[in-house]
């Protein structure tokens, strides 16, 4: 059965065949191969979307869409420009705290490369930056949106696993922002060697004006972090209140969405939400059969012989997500992955934010190296350029983010120290 659904699953990923259809036809090869009856299928599935946290994600997504349509991402640009657009390749700054920023309205990072990108890239072009430079600048910063609540990798986590979603919310803040300072400082060092322009010197009454634009964008991610981290509301509770929140600034502040919009805007969220829950039920089937298998229990076994410490087995893991980041999608990763991984992080008890944290993070790097790499190939296709040149650009920020990486699983209170105080 183990080689069936292996070999099957990469035989179907070769002739292209999307993530989640691939996990279900192999699974289901290797069911009808096993004797197991196919009635299980569709009861397996079935039960693997039917949660109670899993409903945060259509809300979380649509509550993205709602921001992303009002406009409110050029007052957030203008905002992280008026702040950071002083410095030497100020553009390339503003488009990554602009992403920070983004990443707590919309929790994708495919979401935020479209939205940021359409915004940044033509901008930054025209203020004579390369355009294999902006594709990477907008695409490493999204990756930030992964991190920063309301992250859907995060709760897809806690679903495999489950750990506290709120806690795994809390303690991607400080990651999530360490991450947003090491790309301004990559961004930085390769806009001084190349010569990009800085903006103007800062000034306090166009940052205020800037400031006042975007302050009901501002307030959202208030909104999704304090509710969770005050425990006034569950993570599936602040996404319907984000939602409502987004339909007030969208119809009635902004005026740019009106009642004939939303149908358009709640098919694309539900367009979103169909293929993520699709992924975590073929998902699920798929870790079912490695389960049966004792393809865990195995795994544990042989690496436990090679060690016991904490840190060397992060970063045997980490190695791991790398490779596989590169050629799976992010959630389709988690779930296949961690469900294997997960017994053996707490035979040698290593926390459970903190493995959560380091499994996005790890993974999220795929995101931006090909073959797979969603974000790269979004904002290349808006900048218009290949992607292999896109990949030679982004890659200051792979080697950036694989040792911040490096050093969370060394310093371990990056990720855990918050969550803590709960």
């Amino acid at each position: 059965m183990t080689a069936i659904l292996g070999l099957g699953f990469i035989a179907l990923l070769l002739i292209n065949v999307p993530v989640s259809f691939a996990l279900i036809l192999a699974s289901l090869a290797a069911i009808l191969y096993g004797g197991i009856p196919p009635a299980l299928v569709g009861q397996r599935m079935t039960a693997a979307i039917d949660s109670f946290i899993l409903l945060s994600i259509p809300f979380f997504l649509l509550a993205g869409h709602l921001m992303s349509k009002s406009g409110i991402a050029r007052d957030i640009m203008n905002l992280a420009n008026a702040t950071l657009g002083w410095m030497r390749g100020g553009l390339a700054h503003a488009s990554i705290g602009g992403g920070t920023i983004m990443g707590g309205m919309t929790g994708s990072a495919v979401a935020e490369a479209s939205s940021i990108g359409g915004v940044m890239i033509p901008e930054m072009v025209n203020k004579g930056f390369a355009r294999s430079f902006s594709a990477a600048v907008v695409a490493s910063g999204s990756l930030i949106s992964v991190l920063i609540p309301p992250s859907v990798p995060l709760i897809i986590f806690g679903v495999v696993t489950g750990a506290s979603v709120s806690r795994l919310f809390v303690g991607g803040l400080v990651p999530g922002l360490l991450m947003a300072a090491t790309l301004i400082a990559v961004a930085w060092l390769c806009s001084v060697g190349a010569g990009y322009p800085r903006g103007p010197k800062p000034q306090f009454a166009s940052f205020l004006k800037a400031f006042r634009s975007s302050l009901w964008g501002l307030v959202m991610p208030v909104i999704i972090i304090g509710s969770i981290r005050y425990g006034i509301a569950t993570p599936t509770e602040a996404s319907v209140i984000a939602v409502a929140y987004a339909l007030v600034v969208g119809m009635v502040v902004y005026r740019t969405i009106h009642v004939r919009d939303l149908p358009r805007i709640v098919l694309d969220a539900a367009i979103t939400t169909g293929i993520v829950m699709l992924l975590i039920a073929g998902a699920t089937l798929y870790g079912l059969i490695i389960t049966r298998e004792q393809i865990p229990q195995q795994a544990a076994e042989m690496i436990l012989q090679i060690t016991t410490n904490p840190q060397i087995l992060l970063l045997l893991i980490l190695a791991l997500y790398l490779v596989a980041g590169a050629v799976l999608d992010l959630g389709a990763a988690i779930i296949i992955l961690v469900p294997v991984l997960w017994p053996l992080t707490q035979k040698v008890g290593i926390d459970p934010v903190h493995f959560g944290i380091i499994t996005v993070m790890g993974l999220a790097i795929g995101l931006i190296t090909p073959p797979v790499g969603a974000s790269l190939f979004i904002s290349c296709g808006i900048a218009r350029v290949n992607l292999l040149e896109g990949s030679k650009a982004v890659l200051p920020f792979v080697v950036a983010l694989a040792a911040l990486t490096v050093l969370v699983i060394f310093v371990p209170a990056i990720a855990t120290w918050l969550p803590s105080r709960m």
